[in-house]
């Protein structure tokens, strides 16, 4: 045990777990932020070695009244992983691949597992696992599934929900439970029994039955035809099972705990989908506009060829890498200085396939008088650069000059694509009532633009605006019945607006069901429900202007 700041409590719990604990102020310090806007100090860092340790934590902090925070790589952008609690870092240990099965195309892992280090283990069996991140170099599956994470090419692969199975769980009181399809007779049997699983099953049971909350969650829920949806707890999915709905997929709680951030139980393993290898032959149009609102024009031509991905880049974004000596050298591919840019992506079998796709796609661009430029990029070098480039987004905002930058605030709203360039209209005109610039980039073909407002978060004024910018863009993103988070997750950034996009009766539905799943709230309080207002425990403390 390395500490600074030792009590009792915390050596006691190392006597009674195999991994690590950790309470000195060094480690904590690293431990009270995530890649998001927050920061707050945690009691502790846990490493557990294994789920005995995970059972053993569970007690504890039942018998403290402390609580677990979950953590993978700590790549949340939203304060998923941040909390004054015990942060349980999974990255250390928990980190093995379990079991592959290529006849049935499923992988079981632990929570731990790196997705690209998987990626590169499925790759001899011409296997992946379809959803991906910028991050897929560090981010772990244990994140990905509490964020329900997906990325550039969700319009084929969808998120990390599509894709799980199963998951195995260590429940509030230290049980552990294996949520995954069950048929109506397995339910019953579920229900029947008198333990913690057998009341979650009932309590999910007696919300879905009902047929006013049934009328409240359709009515409320973003778009069911979205797919990048991850506003509160997934109870319109559920809805959709054919316990419920007619011609459903099989109920599975494993829907619910997609998304849901770690609030409901701790993850052990996971059992995911897999899908075979996309064709080998690849090529990207690289589309030039005038305009951001021409670019979501194009969008919609793009999407009638079925592309694997279609993502945004605006001007100012490709004008910030025009000073980045990384990013200058996969500019090359540029011809003047486009308003938008589409990066179009096609995997066929042949080389001929896609250049027919691409002549006619331009046909269609030329057609509506959308466009000036279209090259192809072909070639696994060059492809890569381009997708370099648009990776790096996050980074070059990040050096934007000056203590204003694009902060995460509304960078992960989704809508329908087809309603998308009245969604940006209206957004547009909110920038301009708040007086702030913004950044367009990501994930378009899925309706998913990334939209960072330039704040400075160590200027009081800003800190208020943030509030009241996101407050806005909830009523904004509810009226195109639209999801606030699409990929990101809600955390301590978007947990405030809710009730807001889902009404409050389906609020106080997901209430329910936390208080269900973790009555005493150890596991990572604070998030999705009961969340604190989203401009405290910010990095920054604010300069507090003196008075004239």
């Amino acid at each position: 045990m390395n500490t600074d700041n030792h009590p009792n409590r915390f050596i006691q719990l190392q006597k009674q777990i195999s991994g690590e604990v950790f309470t000195d102020n060094t480690t904590r310090i690293l431990y009270a932020t995530d890649a998001s806007a927050y920061k707050v100090m945690p009691l502790a860092v846990v490493y557990p070695k294994n789920e005995q340790d995970i059972k053993t934590l569970v007690q504890f902090a039942n018998q403290e009244s402390l609580s677990l925070i979950p953590r993978a790589a700590g790549t949340s952008l939203a304060g998923q992983v941040v909390g004054k609690g015990i942060v349980v870092d999974i990255s250390k240990h928990l980190t093995k691949i379990l079991e592959l099965n290529t006849e049935e195309k499923w992988v079981k892992v632990q929570p731990g597992v790196i997705l690209d280090e998987l990626n590169l283990y499925l790759k001899d069996y011409n296997l992946f696992f379809g959803p991906e991140t910028s991050t897929s170099g560090r981010c772990m599956m244990g994140g990905m599934l509490g964020n329900n994470s997906c990325g550039s090419h969700s319009i084929i692969y969808g998120s990390t929900r599509d894709h799980t199975l199963e998951v195995s769980a260590i429940l509030s009181d230290g049980s552990k439970a294996v949520f995954g399809d069950l048929n109506k007779n397995e339910f019953e049997q579920k229900c029947a029994g008198s333990n913690l699983e057998s009341k979650l099953y009932n309590n999910i049971h007696s919300i879905l039955s009902n047929q006013e909350n049934q009328k409240g969650i359709r009515r409320e829920y973003p778009d069911i035809n979205i797919k990048r949806r991850n506003t509160g707890y997934a109870i319109d999915l559920l809805l959709e099972s054919n316990l419920y709905t007619k011609g459903g997929d099989q109920f599975n709680f494993s829907k619910l705990l997609a998304g849901s951030e770690g609030t409901l139980a701790f993850t052990t393993e996971i059992k995911l989908n897999l899908v075979p290898a996309p064709p080998k032959e690849k090529a990207l149009i690289c589309a030039h506009f005038e305009s951001l609102e021409e670019a979501i024009q194009g969008n919609l031509i793009a999407l009638k060829y079925k592309p694997g991905a279609v993502e945004l880049m605006d001007d100012q974004i490709l004008k910030l890498t025009e000073g980045n000596i990384l990013q200058a050298k996969n500019r090359f591919f540029l011809k003047g200085n486009p308003g938008a840019l589409l990066i179009i992506e096609f995997a066929r079998e042949t080389k001929a396939e896609i250049e027919e796709i691409a002549n006619k796609m331009e046909d269609d661009f030329k057609a509506s008088s959308l466009g000036y430029h279209f090259p192809m990029v072909t070639g696994a070098d060059n492809i890569a650069r381009v997708w370099d480039l648009r990776k790096s987004a996050l980074g070059v905002l990040s050096n934007m000059p000056g203590d204003a930058k694009p902060v995460s605030l509304i960078e992960d709203t989704s809508v329908m694509p087809e309603v998308l360039y009245n969604y940006i209209a209206e957004f547009k005109e909110l920038m301009r009532k708040h007086d702030i610039s913004c950044v367009f980039h990501a994930h378009i073909g899925s309706g998913e633009i990334h939209l960072r407002p330039v704040l400075n978060l160590k200027d009081q004024g800003d800190q208020e605006k943030f509030h009241a910018i996101g407050l806005d863009s909830a009523k904004l993103v509810k009226k195109y019945k639209g999801s606030l988070s699409g990929e990101h997750g809600d955390g301590r950034l978007r947990g405030e607006f809710i009730p807001v996009m889902i009404g409050e009766k389906n609020y106080e539905l997901l209430r329910d069901i936390k208080n269900a799943w973790d009555p005493n709230h150890i596991f990572n309080p604070g998030k999705i429900v009961d969340t604190p207002k989203m401009n405290t425990h910010l990095r920054y403390e604010p300069i507090r202007k003196p008075k004239k």
